[in-house]
């Protein structure tokens, strides 16, 4: 008698959650349907916010790759400039080396102020999303796209002159 209570209790424990996610999973797939309707009020911007985000995905990673050589650049000057210490040659080459390190600096510099201007527009562009302001989005990411264009060079400057440097480090 006592195990029909067992084996009841049992099957009545293994039905009530499956009654309890069965209700869930109703809910996740109404709550699915819904956000899955487009906005209205995005569906005039929708191609060119999908153009615009499509240009700053291709600007950011040829950005990315040019960061990443100059990072390898700055390692290859650091191991250069250590060298150049212990053998004690770097004195020879102070003059060159100080002129180059400025064209480096006012390169970083002008990055930076780059940098600033993209970190507020990308916020600009998260409260645009937000307050769901499609055509100053669309501006906002068009001017991010600029600016990231504007970076290229810069960066691709600033490469040039790192091996500039490496290569008066080298001698």
């Amino acid at each position: 008698m006592i195990k029909k209570h067992i084996l009841g209790a049992l099957a009545l424990s293994m039905l009530i959650p499956l009654g309890v996610s069965a209700q869930t999973l109703t809910t996740k797939s109404d709550t699915k349907a819904a956000t899955t309707q487009k906005d209205p009020a995005r569906v005039p911007y929708a191609s060119q916010i999908k153009l615009e985000k499509q240009t700053i995905k291709t600007n950011n990673k040829t950005n990315q790759t040019i960061k990443a050589a100059i990072k390898g650049k700055l390692v290859q000057v650091k191991t250069l400039i250590a060298q150049d210490k212990t053998n004690k040659t770097l004195k020879t080459k102070k003059d060159a080396l100080k002129v180059q390190q400025a064209v480096i600096k006012a390169d970083k510099t002008t990055l930076k102020g780059i940098k600033v201007k993209l970190v507020a527009d990308k916020k600009i562009a998260k409260t645009d999303v937000t307050n769901k302001n499609y055509a100053a989005l669309v501006s906002d990411l068009n001017n991010i796209a600029s600016l990231q264009t504007s970076e290229t060079p810069i960066l691709q400057k600033l490469s040039s002159d790192l091996d500039t440097l490496i290569s008066s480090l080298s001698k």
